[in-house]
């Protein structure tokens, strides 16, 4: 049984897709009061004491503001979500991708978003943040399969938990009947996606969108 790491796993899709990782895996799972991903040296604890074979990075921050509006108020949660966004994957890369290259074996997916492709008002510097993760792990990828390391992101569309639940309505209206199969996605869905990615090694190096038709 491979042993996966789940980052970010506390939040709403965490919540749904845990259970169903456990029956395929064994799940490693901490909370970020015990691995804070934006702090390099606990990360490489965390790797250096469990060896890992899969990584899963839920989590993300996110903060809305015209490009133009951006106030000294706004400089603490846009930093905040640099860290996370994007530190917080190179922490995690640099520190797992070594562990992996001994055992030639390894599989790491982070969860990106639509917004990587959409020029979405209030949503610049979040869009702009899973752009770099989508590229970051593109590059990852092509440094490391030839040791048997694939680095996928998957572009999530509108999920039924998560940053979904913080859209107030009746935005959230709006952003469903957008979708063409007019509902949000199921945790199950993610779920197989993550799954044919650790089996399917062709798949490298992709931004995996899975959007529901949007």
């Amino acid at each position: 049984m491979k042993t996966m790491a789940v980052f970010g796993g506390s939040g709403g899709l965490g919540t749904e897709l845990i259970p169903l990782l456990k029956k395929k895996y064994k799940v490693i799972a901490p909370k970020s009061r015990e691995v804070d991903i934006t702090i390099l040296s606990q990360v490489r604890i965390f790797f250096n004491t469990n060896d890992i074979d899969i990584v899963l990075n839920l989590t993300g921050k996110k903060h809305e503001v015209y490009l133009g509006e951006v106030e000294i108020s706004d400089l603490h949660p846009i930093m905040d979500l640099f860290s996370v966004n994007l530190m917080g994957n190179i922490n995690i890369l640099s520190a797992c991708l070594p562990k992996m290259a001994e055992k030639e074996y390894g599989r790491v997916i982070a969860i990106s978003s639509i917004f990587a492709e959409l020029n979405t008002p209030r949503n610049g510097i979040y869009s702009a943040s899973k752009a770099f993760l989508d590229r970051l792990m593109g590059v990852a990828n092509r440094e490391n399969i030839k040791h048997g390391i694939t680095c996928n992101t998957i572009q999530l569309g509108y999920w039924g938990v998560g940053m979904c639940d913080q859209i107030a309505e009746p935005y959230r209206s709006i952003a469903k009947e957008k979708i063409g199969l007019k509902r949000w996605g199921h945790g199950t869905e993610l779920y197989n996606t993550i799954r044919y990615i650790i089996e399917n090694e062709y798949v490298c190096g992709t931004n995996l969108r899975i959007d529901g038709g949007l």
